[in-house]
C-alpha cells in the first residue's frame, strides 16, 4: 500500500517513533479485523475513541499508528505518526492514493437509485476492465477513503457511492475522490430532516460536481425539476438521461413483467435493446443513468448491453424470493418516499394476492407525517389484498390507506407483531413486499418468511 514517509507526506504529520522506509500493507480502523503490517486509525466518535485501543492494534500486529495525541509505551520498530485530526487524516491518504493512480472514476449520489445505478455501472464497466466499487455502505466519510485506498493499478476504473446528511458531505467526498465522471440520479425529499427543503437536497447533492474540471463530465436527470440548475452547476460536459423530457440518453417501447423490464436505449442514432431483469420504472432510469455515464466514456454499446443484462444487485435490494410458494421482495435495504412509491409501483405487475409490509422512513422532518400518508394512499390505490405497517411513523401509513378505502389495514409496533399478522394472513402464491428504513431492520420478517433465523 504506502510506506510511512508517503504518509507523512500526505498528511503533514510528525514522525513520533519508527522508520520512514516502513512499508504498511493496508490501513485498519477497527482492531478486531486488523491485519498484520497495517496502518490503524484511531477515529474519533460521539461514544468511542480509538485511541483507547491503541496498545491493542500493536497487539494485534499493526505496524504503524496514526494518532492525535502522544503515547507512550511504544513496542520496538513500530511507527507513531501524529496527525491533528486521524478522520481528515485518514482522507488526505486516500486522496493521495487517489491521485498515484490514473484511473477513470465515476462519482454517483442522488436522493434514490445510487446503490443500483452504481452496481449497473460496475457490470458495465467490468466487462471492459478491472473496475473498483464501493461495497455495502461504504459510501461516507469513512467508506469512501477505506474504498479508495483498496486501489492500485491493476484498476482501470472505479464506481464510488457517495451519500449525506447535512450540506458539505457531498463536497467533503468529491473533494477526496475527484470524480471524472459524476453522476446526479435525481432530487427527492431523502434528508428533509436535516436539510428542510428540497432546494437544499438540490445544493447538497450538486457539490459532487464541485472539484470537477472542464474535462469532465456531469451525468443529470432531465425529467427532474431541478435539471436546469444542476446543468448550471456542471463545469464540463453534461450528459442528460430521461424518459419523459427530450435528453442525450432516453428509453422508449418501454414493457414491464412481474421480475423484468424491456426497452430500448436511445442514444444520438444508437439503439441498445435492454432486457433488464429487474421490474420497475425507477429501474429503467437507474439503468440510463449508468448507461449515459458508461457511453460517456466510450464503453461499447455491447458492453452497456451485457452488463445491464446480467446485473447483480447489491443485498436487501428488490430482491426476489421464491420461498415456501410465495414471492417475497425484499427492499429492506432502506427507505424514503421516492423509493418506497418505486417499489410498491412493482407489485401491479404482478398477479395473485398482493401484499405490501411497510415500515418507518426516518429523516423526513416536517414532511414525515405527510409523506407516510400519501404512501398508504399510493398503496391503497395499487389494489392490494393487504397493508401491514410497522413503526411510530407508519400509524400515518395505515391511515392515509385507511381512508382512501383499503379495508385491509393492520398497523403493528414490532417487526414480530408484523411477522405474526402475516403468517396467519398469507396464502400460496402470495406476493409480499417487504420494506424500510435500515433502522427497522426490515430484513428480519423476510427471514421470517423463508425460514432463516431472525431474532425479533
Amino acid at each position: 500500500m504506502l510506506t510511512v514517509r508517503e504518509i507523512l507526506k500526505a498528511t503533514s504529520g510528525k514522525l513520533l517513533a519508527g522508520e520512514k522506509d516502513l512499508k504498511l500493507k493496508e490501513l485498519s480502523t477497527d482492531t478486531r479485523t486488523l491485519k498484520k503490517n497495517s496502518l490503524f486509525v484511531p477515529l474519533v466518535g460521539e461514544h468511542y475513541n480509538g485511541h483507547d485501543y491503541i496498545s491493542k492494534a500493536f497487539k494485534n500486529g499493526a505496524s504503524a499508528v496514526l494518532t492525535e495525541k502522544k503515547i507512550k509505551n511504544i513496542p520496538p520498530a513500530k511507527a507513531v505518526i501524529l496527525v491533528k485530526d486521524t478522520l481528515m487524516a485518514l482522507q488526505q491518504i486516500a486522496l493521495f492514493q487517489r491521485k498515484r493512480f490514473k484511473i477513470l472514476l465515476i462519482g454517483i449520489t442522488g436522493s434514490s437509485g445510487k446503490t443500483t445505478t452504481k452496481d449497473m455501472l460496475a457490470s458495465i464497466l467490468s466487462l471492459a476492465g478491472k473496475t473498483l466499487k464501493t461495497e455495502e455502505n461504504l459510501n461516507n466519510e469513512i467508506g469512501v477513503p477505506k474504498t479508495l485506498l483498496t486501489m492500485n493499478k491493476t484498476h482501470r476504473y472505479a464506481v464510488i457511492e457517495m451519500a449525506m446528511q447535512v450540506l458539505g458531505e457531498i463536497e467533503e467526498l468529491a473533494w477526496i475522490a475527484r470524480p471524472n465522471v459524476a453522476v446526479i440520479t435525481n432530487i427527492g425529499s431523502a434528508h428533509m430532516e436535516h436539510l428542510r427543503s428540497e432546494d437544499n437536497i438540490a445544493k447538497a447533492k450538486s457539490e459532487i460536481l464541485k472539484f470537477q474540471t472542464k474535462k469532465d463530465i456531469a451525468i443529470l436527470p432531465a425529467d427532474d425539476k431541478y435539471f436546469d440548475h444542476l446543468k448550471k452547476k456542471a463545469k464540463g460536459r453534461a450528459l442528460s438521461f430521461g424518459i419523459n423530457s427530450s435528453a442525450d440518453v432516453t428509453a422508449k417501447d418501454i414493457r414491464f413483467q412481474e421480475k423484468s423490464s424491456s426497452f430500448v436505449i436511445g442514444i444520438k442514432d444508437l439503439e441498445i435493446l435492454i432486457d433488464l431483469p429487474l421490474p420497475g420504472k425507477h429501474n429503467i432510469y437507474d439503468a440510463l443513468a449508468a448507461a449515459a455515464a458508461a457511453y460517456a466514456i466510450g464503453i461499447k454499446p455491447e458492453q452497456i448491453k451485457k452488463g445491464l443484462e446480467n446485473i447483480k444487485l447489491s443485498s436487501k435490494r428488490l430482491n426476489m424470493i421464491r420461498s415456501k410458494n410465495l414471492n417475497i421482495i425484499d427492499d429492506t435495504y432502506n427507505a424514503n418516499p421516492d423509493s418506497m412509491a418505486a417499489s410498491l409501483s412493482i407489485l401491479e405487475n404482478y398477479q395473485g394476492r398482493r401484499i405490501a409490509v411497510l415500515g418507518d422512513m426516518f429523516e423526513l422532518g416536517r414532511i414525515a407525517r405527510k409523506s407516510h400518508e400519501n404512501i398508504g394512499r399510493l398503496a391503497a390505490n395499487l389494489n392490494i389484498e393487504a397493508l401491514i405497517t410497522v413503526g411510530a411513523l407508519s400509524k400515518y401509513t395505515a391511515k392515509g390507506a385507511k381512508s382512501s378505502g383499503l379495508k385491509n389495514v393492520y398497523p403493528a409496533k414490532t417487526n414480530k407483531e408484523a411477522l405474526k399478522i402475516l403468517k396467519m394472513m398469507v396464502l400460496p402464491n402470495d406476493t409480499i413486499l417487504v420494506k424500510g428504513s435500515r433502522g427497522m431492520h426490515m430484513e428480519q420478517i423476510v427471514d421470517g418468511l423463508t425460514g432463516k433465523y431472525a431474532k425479533i
